[in-house]
């Protein structure tokens, strides 16, 4: 069961407005929260830089930022914030508005080394925007932790943090990103031998070129799942966000992880410059999300999408 699933549990239950929202985050519909009142839970809306970990090293942030992989190395990413005469080692909540905004440009002339001419102009809004923050804490960021503490067998400690809007403990959190990163590392293994494959996805009148990897799912790798050593489902939304980190991932393209344990369980990104210019979503294939998606599909709808012979 996915999170948001764990949120409609509580709406069920409690009638509770909060867990809403928490839903709307991880599926990433913040377009939608912006029309409840969600300032009743303490939530406030600010100005903000939309890189991910908020309280990690600069350097870490930005090569977090995978829309458009300006940093590969840590090193990179460290002589870049020196060249602006930024601390590495500062962080974006230590930050000045007049930092961020110092940031945000000088990031934003290095990405357009990379990114098509006909996409340039949606840049800004992959840096800047507004960011939701519930007690001094990212809201996106917030639901991460909730969702992976979930992840790791804590449903009921989760629920009650969400009934009683309540940060997670920080010791829970640290456990889950360990486990996180062993799955990231293996993941990283893996992908080097993975074959990337090819399909053409029409929407809208227009076609765009998709990459996959499918993986076979055996017995023996569902039993070592179980047991730590290997790659659980449950990670996937993750780990398709993760892959845009490898070059040998197009950034620039959708790409979908299609896992075959029977019936094929899907994860896929389509990247926010492409939802930007040319509207691309996957709703329409049943899947649930934005910008990141997952469900589940039989094999015959597999086979119909990717367009092989069986």
């Amino acid at each position: 069961m996915a999170f948001d699933k764990l949120c409609d549990e509580v709406i069920l239950t409690y009638g509770e407005d909060f867990a809403y929202i928490l839903k709307l985050t991880y599926l990433n519909e913040f377009e939608k929260i912006k029309n409840l009142d969600y300032k009743k839970f303490g939530i406030i809306e600010k100005d903000d830089l939309l890189f991910y970990g908020k309280n990690y090293p600069l350097f870490k942030s930005l090569l977090f930022f995978n829309e458009i992989p300006v940093f590969r190395k840590e090193k990179e990413s460290i002589l870049f914030l020196k060249s602006i005469e930024i601390n590495p080692r500062d962080t974006l909540n230590s930050l000045s508005y007049k930092e961020k905004i110092k940031l945000g440009n000088e990031f934003l002339k290095r990405c357009l080394k990379f990114v098509p001419k006909e996409y340039i102009s949606y840049i800004p809004y992959l840096i800047f925007g507004k960011g939701y923050y519930f007690k001094g804490v990212c809201l996106k960021e917030y639901v991460s932790a909730l969702n992976g503490l979930y992840k790791i067998g804590k449903k009921n400690k989760v629920k009650k943090l969400i009934i009683n809007r309540e940060l997670p403990n920080e010791k829970d959190v640290k456990k889950y990103k360990k486990k996180l990163a062993k799955k990231i590392s293996l993941f990283k293994k893996k992908l080097n031998s993975y074959e990337i494959n090819y399909f053409n996805l029409k929407f809208n009148n227009k076609n765009f070129k998709c990459q996959y990897i499918y993986i076979k799912q055996s017995f023996w790798d569902k039993i070592s799942g179980l047991f730590g050593e290997g790659i659980e489902l449950k990670y996937y939304p993750t780990l398709v966000n993760i892959a845009y980190s490898s070059e040998k991932v197009d950034f620039m393209k959708p790409l979908f992880i299609f896992v075959d344990g029977g019936d094929i369980s899907v994860y896929a990104k389509v990247p926010k410059l492409v939802y930007l210019k040319d509207e691309l979503t996957l709703n329409h294939l049943n899947l649930k999300g934005k910008y990141v998606y997952f469900g589940n599909w039989k094999k015959d709808k597999f086979w119909e999408i990717v367009g092989e012979v069986r």
